[in-house]
């Protein structure tokens, strides 16, 4: 490759042009080699440990980057999520994923390494953060190896009850009880009879990877246990709200709205606590009944597939974690329904009492109409009583000066008076009427 006039490369007779490139392009193309497979050479001892990480548990990094410089291995940057080195006489890896990671350790001399972290410094493994959730121990006989006698079995597992199977299409058999031995490690036996390294690394990566996210699996079945008393209770207080629906009186639907809005809220908190637990128990089993298809099994003879033995103790497990989760959303959908039901109940008796305000406000706007016309002809009847005395007095004061007759002008000035008071006040009531409507738009 050389660099070329105009800023291009040229390789291979080809020219590549500069371009602009997405800023991620290159990040999100590594991805898919971000965890390459590492060859293993039978025979092997490898040693496997997964450690979850809560906030506030601190970075592995470190640790792996002190563990590089003593073992003169390219130390990681910061950030890196993925270490894979060949060293004398092994392999060391170290991968990061969401909420845990993963150390792996693998020698090829059994004669000088009884197991895998037999490579690692004392006292090495005490110091990473986290909690440890998987510790396996690999025993690995390669072809060249006598197959394993059941003495050398039955001393190398805990338990009777061993599953067994054939992958790598019947060249390779693995043994495990998938117990935890007195020394804190689950024990796995391989005798790979195909002879690829890469084959056998590819293996021992699968085997690892079921056993690590079926344990991350089933950190959602203690939280579901635990959920289903609450969830009980819950359910019990839902029926008895819905039952008193029916049996108690309309006054007392504020209360049993109160009560719902309680629940509710109580539902929702047992769902966030749980829902991110379910999710990931989720996507672990199926990342496990994924591992376990790959295995191509076939069946040893008295023996237990491994994917049988897992399933039938592994999928009930994650069967209870789902049906909490649905009963946690079927729950929260009745608790709703009686929600809207409820409230579709409350309306309708607001309703109710506003068509009665309704109509009680008419009743006493009618009878305000009627007082007012009934006060208004009164006030008109008053008024011209006092116009009536006072053009009385008027015309008295006028006969001393001019000679008429008094009580006839008296008598035709009464309904003069009253029609012109009348006149009056329905002129001023219109005007107060127009004022209060344009005040009203």
């Amino acid at each position: 490759m050389r660099r070329i006039a105009g800023g291009g490369l040229a390789y291979g007779g080809a020219t590549w042009l500069s371009m602009n490139d997405h800023p991620l392009r290159r990040a999100l193309n590594d991805e898919v080699h971000g965890r390459p497979g590492l060859p293993v050479t039978a025979p092997a001892r490898i040693s496997h440990l997964a450690f979850t990480l809560a906030p506030g548990d601190g970075d592995p990094l470190p640790a792996i980057q002190a563990l590089c410089r003593m073992k003169n291995i390219p130390p990681p940057d910061l950030g890196a999520l993925h270490v894979g080195a060949v060293v004398k006489d092994g392999l060391f890896k170290y991968e990061r994923h969401g909420e845990f990671y993963r150390v792996s350790v693998t020698s090829f001399s059994p004669a000088k390494a009884a197991e895998g972290v037999d490579w690692l410094p004392e006292g090495w493994l005490d110091g990473l953060p986290g909690h440890r959730l998987v510790a396996i121990h690999t025993h690995v006989l390669g072809r060249d190896d006598k197959p394993p006698t059941a003495a050398r079995i039955a001393a190398l597992f805990d338990s009777e009850e061993i599953a067994c199977s054939r992958v790598n299409q019947g060249k390779t058999t693995v043994w495990s009880d998938f117990r935890i031995g007195d020394d804190g490690y689950t024990r796995l036996l391989i005798h790979d009879g195909s002879g690829s390294p890469h084959r056998l690394g590819r293996l021992t990566r699968r085997l690892h990877e079921i056993e690590t996210y079926r344990m991350m699996a089933l950190l959602a079945l203690p939280l579901a246990r635990s959920a289903q008393g609450t969830l009980k209770r819950l359910e019990t207080d839902l029926s008895a709200i819905i039952d008193g629906m029916a049996g108690h009186p309309r006054s007392e639907d504020a209360n049993l709205l109160q009560k719902l809005i309680g629940l509710s809220r109580d539902i929702e908190s047992l769902s966030d606590q749980t829902s991110y637990r379910f999710a990931a128990a989720r996507a672990y089993s199926a990342l496990v009944s994924k591992r376990l298809a790959e295995l191509g099994e076939e069946r040893v003879q008295n023996h237990q597939r491994l994917g049988v033995f897992l399933e039938r103790r592994f999928m009930p497990a994650i069967a209870t974690c789902a049906a909490v989760e649905s009963r946690i959303a079927g729950l929260a959908q009745r608790c709703e329904r009686a929600s809207n039901l409820l409230r579709t109940r409350v309306d309708i008796a607001l309703e109710g009492q506003n068509q009665s305000l309704l109509q009680s406000m008419e009743k006493r706007a009618r009878l305000q109409l009627m007082l007012q016309e009934t006060v208004e002809g009164l006030s008109v009847a008053a008024i011209s009583y006092y116009v009536i005395g006072i053009v009385g007095k008027l015309i008295e004061g006028a006969g001393k000066f001019v000679s008429f007759d008094e009580k006839l002008f008296q008598f035709f000035s009464i309904p003069l008076v009253i029609l012109a008071v009348w006149l009056t006040a329905r002129h001023i009531k219109k005007k107060v009427q127009k004022a209060a409507g344009d005040a009203g738009h």
